[in-house]
Order: C-alpha cells, then sequence, then structure tokens
C-alpha cells in the first residue's frame, strides 16, 4: 500500500458511504477475505473456532489499520503495516478484557 491509496482512501470511504450497492460490495468483499483467512489458518491445523476468530479479528484490524493510515500524516514512510498491527494490538487488548 503506497502513497496513492493513502490519497484514495478517503474518497473511497465517501463514495461508498453513499451508495448501498457499494457498501453491499464491500460487506461481501470483508466475508471472503475473513473466510479466506479462516480456511487457511484450518488448513494449517488452526481449531476450528480459532480458525474463525482469528480470520475475523484480521479483517477488523486491517479495516481499522488502514482508516488510520489514510488519515495518519502524509510524511509517514512506515505504509500501512504499523497501523493494522497497532489496530490488532487494541483488538487483542479488548478482547482480554472479556475475561
Amino acid at each position: 500500500m503506497g502513497p496513492a491509496n493513502r490519497e484514495l482512501g478517503p474518497r473511497l470511504k465517501a463514495a461508498v458511504a453513499a451508495s448501498t450497492e457499494l457498501q453491499e460490495r464491500d460487506a461481501l468483499k470483508s466475508v471472503g477475505l475473513a473466510a479466506a483467512m479462516t480456511g487457511a489458518l484450518i488448513a494449517r491445523g488452526v481449531p476450528e473456532p480459532t480458525a474463525h476468530l482469528a480470520g475475523e479479528l484480521g479483517v477488523l484490524a486491517f479495516k481499522r489499520g488502514y482508516a488510520r493510515w489514510c488519515e495518519s500524516d502524509r510524511d509517514d514512510e512506515e505504509g500501512l503495516a504499523p497501523h493494522a498491527l497497532a489496530a490488532l494490538e487494541d483488538l487483542r487488548a479488548a478482547t482480554a478484557s472479556l475475561g
């Protein structure tokens, strides 16, 4: 994910927010991504409930990280990965608080 993606992010977000069809497409893409992650984890021997949870959390972390990256300082040279990892860490902390 390079600078062009970061510039496109806010415009893409606005377009999706304005269109029911694009919202549906975005939701389907998220479901597909979670299913792909889940399937890959199961194929690696991860128990099914854990794989499903990890797949869903992975999608959520990506979305939150992408949003943060799009809104971050334009001089940020680190890219998307640190933002996605920080979002994942936030989700880990949140799930730990559930007990």
